[in-house]
């Protein structure tokens, strides 16, 4: 068997590779574990130290800097508005979105077909032109062929998002941070025609062109978008002061403000938060899993070196394709996340690092041989 150094000089682009992927997949895992375990607290805190509001009931002072949780429908009293389309709408949020219709270019590689010795073996691309609406600004001079696909340098009329000044739920204020959280948009639907005759409405759709069917570069068009209608119910989980709705900052600097639509009670809304957290750190947790694979396969033969004359690794072969390499993963990945849980929830830390190092003591033990000797005899 090859020496440490030895098999390193002979694979040192594999090894690096997979150290790479091991330090990468131990920070993934260990920053995403911490976000966990402090939104997690942050969240029980501020559990803890919510009140249930009446909404009915006027704004008490000494709820000032609480916690509250409050639930009902919004009030909107002076609506968002377009003039140049007839556009008005009670609601947190009107997005205007604008596209341009622009030319496009699409680039195929294909096999060099000359017959030139020099190039034979080489990709070559092919260059195709399209008209699509587009809400950036597509740069034609860095086109393949500019000529006749040329773009205007700008749109005449900008995307933009309209906030409502002023959103109440019962006696109390939401704050911008809260508005911000809404993000849920459904498309305006008018069948009202603008007054401009140099716009046409066609599906909800507004048109500046002369003919909707048949565009021509440099024609926009425009849709609007609401999020948190007038008289839509939600629950929101903030901070009172001074009769507005604000996010509450924990004692470890996290600020929380939670917003759902629908009426939920305190638990169902926590309840929620906490389904949506873990789903994300699930998805990150994978993620590490699958790299920190990925480096125990690259330095599989490296492993094997170190761990040959000792029993607590003996389940592992070095072979890249081996199952040996999936439970190494899974026990460095596991630790990572123990530690990260230990000082937060004991139990489930302890558990998890004894779940990382059951392999390890299930060889040092010697339990394989006898569970070997067993079926021999």
């Amino acid at each position: 068997m090859n020496t440490l150094s030895e098999e390193f000089e002979r694979s040192w682009v594999t090894s690096l590779i997979g150290i790479f992927l091991l330090c990468f997949g131990i920070w993934l895992l260990t920053w995403n574990e911490g976000r966990a375990v402090h939104h997690a607290h942050s969240l029980d805190e501020t559990y803890n130290n919510a009140i249930i509001l009446n909404l009915y009931e006027k704004p008490s002072e000494e709820h000032n800097g609480k916690v509250v949780h409050v639930t009902g429908s919004l009030q909107i009293e002076e609506p968002l508005t377009e003039v140049d389309y007839g556009i008005a709408i009670q609601a947190v949020k009107l997005k205007r979105r604008v596209q341009m219709y622009q030319w496009v270019e699409e680039r195929t590689p294909r096999p060099d077909d000359d017959n030139n010795m020099e190039t034979m073996g080489t990709m070559t691309n092919d260059y195709y032109y399209i008209t699509e609406w587009r809400d950036k600004l597509v740069d034609s001079n860095g086109f393949y062929i500019r000529h006749g696909h040329e773009n205007p340098k700008e749109i005449p009329l900008t995307s933009v998002t309209y906030v409502s000044p002023t959103v109440k739920l019962g006696h109390l204020q939401v704050g911008n941070e809260i508005k911000d959280k809404f993000d849920d948009f459904i498309e305006v639907t008018s069948d009202e025609r603008p007054d401009r005759r140099d716009v046409k409405l066609h599906m909800g759709i507004y048109y500046h062109c002369d003919d909707i069917w048949n565009p021509e570069v440099g024609d926009i068009r425009v849709q609007f978008y609401y999020a948190g209608g007038s008289g839509e119910p939600v629950t929101i989980i903030a901070k009172q002061e001074s009769g507005m709705l604000i996010p509450y900052e924990t004692s470890k600097g996290h600020k929380i403000a939670l917003l759902r639509q629908g009426n939920l009670n305190i638990n169902q809304m926590f309840s929620a938060e906490h389904f949506d957290a873990r789903l994300e750190t699930w998805k990150l947790r994978g993620l590490g899993f699958f790299i920190i694979y990925g480096a125990a396969v690259c330095l599989s033969r490296l492993i094997k070196i170190m761990v040959f004359h000792g029993s607590f690794m003996s389940f592992y072969t070095g072979d890249p394709l081996s199952f040996s390499n999936l439970v190494l993963a899974f026990s460095v990945a596991l630790c990572v996340v123990a530690t990260a849980w230990i000082m937060y929830r004991p139990m489930l830390g302890a558990s998890l690092f004894f779940a990382a190092v059951s392999p390890f003591l299930y060889y040092t033990m010697g339990l394989d041989h006898g569970y070997n000797n067993m079926r021999i005899n």
